[in-house]
């Protein structure tokens, strides 16, 4: 069933997360009032939530609270767009507090746990760095890229469908 973007890509979810899940179908279609590109990222998505497709980047982030001592948002959404393309399975948090923040970033391949103006970097569970707040970002996507680098000299693949869009 289409609908704009954000009901159309819960609506998909749900009902393809329910049939899939319990391993009814082997091809999902998602009808958005969107371009076609964008359904394919749902589909994608989907899949990817699943475990039903190799993850390429995901982004975990906290969804912010009253501990959260930088602007988690805006962390997260510049940390998406400059990891962007990104094509190897690797799993980045974003964490805005140093309570919950350091137990999130271990678990994840590459994270910031952030608090009292600067953030600790965490990569395979250890941290390998402090920064300053104002270099979070840019030291995550160097990390990410050096993590990138050994997985691709690993041999490790992003599982990339062939995807045509009719």
């Amino acid at each position: 069933e289409a609908g704009p973007a954000f009901q159309g890509t819960i609506k998909s979810a749900v009902a393809f997360g329910a049939l899939l899940s319990e391993g009814i179908g082997d091809t999902i279609r998602v009808s958005l009032s969107a371009p076609p590109a964008e359904e394919v990222k749902v589909g994608i998505q989907i899949l990817e939530s699943l475990n039903l497709r190799q993850r390429r980047l995901e982004i975990v982030s906290c969804p912010s609270c009253g501990r959260a001592q930088v602007d988690v948002y805006k962390l997260a959404d510049q940390v998406t767009a400059g990891l962007e393309g990104m094509e190897v399975p690797l799993r980045v948090a974003v964490m805005g507090c140093v309570v919950n923040g350091p137990g999130e970033a271990r678990e994840a391949d590459l994270g910031v746990a952030s608090g009292n103006g600067k953030g600790q970097i965490f990569v395979k569970g250890e941290v390998i760095k402090t920064v300053p707040e104002s270099k979070i970002v840019e030291t995550l996507i160097e990390e990410a890229m050096k993590l990138a680098e050994q997985m691709e000299a690993d041999g490790v693949t992003s599982g990339e469908p062939s995807v045509s869009v009719s």
